[in-house]
């Protein structure tokens, strides 16, 4: 017998993006996404807003779209599937009452990609919603000789 959670993980898999499987990251990829979370929950404390908890289905839903962006060498919020970040959350099984997401390329360090987002004002908007509670990040290395990351911060609020 499947286990719930390991037969939703399959069922995830089984409509993700081929590209989210075998997506290259860069070295030191997981502390670089945990600088990010770390980052932006210092730009929320600033405000004044509660920090955001890490959210394995909001980062899958990142990691999907990194991927997707790292692949075709863009940044965009819309997948190559056509899919958009609605599509994605309902993929990774992530139930929300209000979500954001924010995409970048090229900087090689989780600081410089916040500087980024903060500088403008719609990513900014996004880091600062007060209604959200939870985060998920993406980062993916296209292939050379491009080289880039792409990464991809998700946040929400789940129901």
């Amino acid at each position: 017998m499947i286990r719930r959670p390991a037969a939703l993980l399959i069922a995830a898999l089984l409509v993700l993006p081929v590209q989210a499987l075998a997506c290259s990251k860069p070295a030191g990829a997981q502390a670089a996404e945990a600088e990010v979370i770390r980052l932006v929950n210092a730009q929320r404390q600033q405000a004044g807003l509660p920090g955001l908890k890490a959210s394995g289905k909001l980062a899958m839903a990142a990691q999907v779209q990194a991927c997707d962006n790292a692949a075709r060498r863009i940044y965009s919020h819309v997948g190559s599937d056509g899919s958009d970040l609605a599509t994605r959350l309902k993929r990774t099984g992530y139930r929300y009452r209000l979500a954001a997401e924010n995409t970048g390329r090229g900087f090689n360090q989780a600081a410089r990609v916040v500087a980024f987002w903060m500088n403008s004002p719609e990513h900014r908007a996004n880091i600062l919603l007060p209604r959200a509670r939870e985060i998920g990040v993406g980062l993916a290395l296209s292939d050379a000789p491009e080289s880039r990351n792409h990464w991809i911060t998700v946040m929400g609020a789940s129901r």
